[in-house]
């Protein structure tokens, strides 16, 4: 009976055990490229949402504006009582006598309609507007596509930076701690001073401080990627693209950037469809001084008929087609400064222009120069990694000789371990400046 019962406990045990370290693996950082995270942020962003919305309801304002192409056409009806009709022969303040009306009933029907034949080509001006606001309102989605593209891959080569500096250090922690038992033997015999054994205890600790900081630094580019994606602040992420860039990322001639940048930027676009639309402001409001011609028709049912000479207790028709000419003469004095405000509008927008396209090549420029940089830093830190592992190797041979002394030695494993910091940040920093790169020239 006690073996049964000691059999259940065992399997309640393995089985909790098992439980737990499934629950362990389900907890494991989820593999995840950027371009997953990228997938993920445009479909969860509310900016993206928003002006995607704005640039559907451009098209139904295009839309509408066209419709006004089509001629106006109204129809109105009408039913009310006359009441008899004083005439005050002796003056207004005198008893009026009173015409008798056989039928006090008046009521009627009208259809009207009008086409415009020439209005100074504003309807023409008011549809290219809808149009470049619609453009417009696409362009800007895209920037906003573009600026959250550039935002992840900040976040996602962040924590790709972390991640790599945690594996170092813990790497560099248990070497240190495997060193230092080597340094408490070597005290407890006599060999080496207690100062040794202190100072190497003393870089263990500032190893582990360092690595809590890198941890929490990770976890907080986590957080990051998380909510771009609209997932849990706590789900672990395990970015799985390479470091460093890779074959496909063919670098360009900086007159090649430029020049993409000019023409497919949306920030470029943005700008050129706000001059477009301030030089359309500008046509619209000369359009307001120009006459404007039209056709017109009016189709008249009513009763009684009091609208010609003689008058009749009877029904009628009446219709009338023409031509019909109007000018706003008041125009002329009241738009003036109007139209003076949207040239210097118009001229600022242009100026406006230009600034972008001068800061984007500014932007550019110094990506293109730190990304060189990057590269020749990365040869160097190669090297400088390769002297840095020969040096502590040397110095951690010579030490246990005794023959160098234990500062030399922890200088060395500092130097070796800055060594490879500086270089992963150096591939980090290429591959951040070759996406900087490509938001600046509207390919990312």
């Amino acid at each position: 009976m006690h073996f049964n019962c000691y059999k259940i406990v065992v399997a309640i045990f393995l089985f909790t055990l098992v439980s737990l370290q499934a629950q362990e693996v389900s907890k494991d950082s989820i593999p995840i490229s950027l371009e997953k995270v990228w997938e993920k942020a445009v479909a969860n962003s509310k900016q993206i949402k928003m002006h995607h919305l704005h640039t559907e309801s451009g098209a139904e304002a295009v839309k509408n504006a066209k419709s006004k192409q089509l001629p106006e056409i109204g129809f109105n009806a009408n039913y009310g009582k006359l009441a008899n009709i004083p005439i005050f022969t002796n003056g207004v303040l005198h008893h009026p006598d009173y015409i008798p009306l056989e039928d006090h009933s008046i009521y009627g029907a009208t259809i009207d309609a009008y086409f415009d034949i020439y209005n100074g080509h504003k309807l023409k001006t008011n549809i290219q507007k809808e149009v470049v606001k619609q453009e417009l309102s696409q362009y800007i989605e895209e920037e906003t596509i573009e600026s959250i593209h550039y935002q992840v891959v900040q976040a996602y080569l962040k924590l790709q930076l972390y991640l790599q500096l945690e594996k170092l250090v813990k790497k560099n922690i248990y070497q240190n701690g495997e060193r230092l038992k080597l340094i408490e033997k070597l005290h407890t015999g006599g060999v080496v001073l207690k100062s040794d054994l202190l100072r190497a205890q003393l870089q263990l600790s500032k190893q582990k401080t360092s690595l809590t900081a890198i941890r929490n630094n990770a976890q907080l580019a986590m957080q990051e990627l998380n909510i771009f994606m609209g997932e849990a602040d706590d789900q672990n992420l395990k970015p799985t693209d390479n470091i460093g860039i890779q074959e496909n990322h063919k670098l360009m001639s900086y007159d090649d950037y430029i020049d993409s940048a000019i023409n497919k930027s949306p920030l470029q676009k943005i700008e050129k469809q706000k001059v477009a639309l301030s030089k359309l402001n500008v046509e619209g409001l000369k359009a307001d001084k120009l006459p404007k011609i039209g056709l017109f028709g009016d189709y008249n049912y009513s009763y009684p008929q009091i609208k010609l000479y003689p008058y009749e207790n009877a029904p009628y028709l009446l219709g009338v087609v023409g031509v019909k000419l109007s000018y706003n003469i008041s125009s002329i004095y009241h738009d003036v400064h109007k139209e003076e405000e949207a040239k210097i509008l118009y001229e600022e927008q242009k100026i406006a222009q230009e600034n972008v396209q001068e800061n984007l090549r500014k932007d550019i420029n110094k990506a293109y120069k730190h990304y060189i940089e990057d590269q020749e830093k990365i040869e160097e830190l190669q090297l400088n990694i390769k002297q840095a592992t020969e040096n502590y190797r040397i110095l951690n041979q010579t030490y246990f000789n005794q023959l160098s002394l234990i500062t030399d030695l922890l200088d060395a494993d500092t130097q070796l371990l800055q060594a490879e910091f500086e270089l992963i940040s150096a591939k980090i920093s290429e591959q951040l400046h070759y996406y900087e790169l490509l938001k600046n020239t509207g390919n990312l």
